[in-house]
C-alpha cells in the first residue's frame, strides 16, 4: 500500500481502477454496439462512437494510473541517479 505522505500510490487502488475501467469500457463497447445495429446504420458509427467513448469515459479514467507510472517512472530514475552519484565516491 501506498503511504499518502511521501505520495506514492496505492497499487491495489491502481489495480481496480484499470479493472473498472476494463468493464466499463466493455459494456459500452456492447451497449454501442448493440445501439449500433439497433439503428441499422453503417458499421462505421461504431468506430466513430468507440472513439468518443474513449475520449470521454475511458481516457479519462485511466488518468490516475498514468500519473502513477510517470511517477514511478521518475522515482526509479531519481534512485538510480542517486545510487550511481554514491558508487562514484
Amino acid at each position: 500500500m501506498g503511504d499518502p505522505s511521501l505520495g506514492v500510490p496505492d497499487t491495489y487502488a491502481l489495480r481496480r481502477r484499470v479493472l473498472l475501467t476494463a468493464a466499463v469500457g466493455l459494456v459500452l463497447f456492447l451497449a454501442l454496439g448493440w445501439f449500433v445495429a439497433w439503428l441499422e446504420v453503417a458499421d462505421a458509427w461504431l468506430l466513430i462512437g468507440l472513439a468518443i467513448v474513449y475520449l470521454a469515459v475511458l481516457r479519462p479514467m485511466m488518468r490516475p494510473v498514468r500519473e502513477a507510472i510517470r511517477l514511478r517512472r521518475r522515482l526509479a530514475y531519481s534512485a538510480y541517479l542517486a545510487e550511481k552519484e554514491k558508487n562514484k565516491k
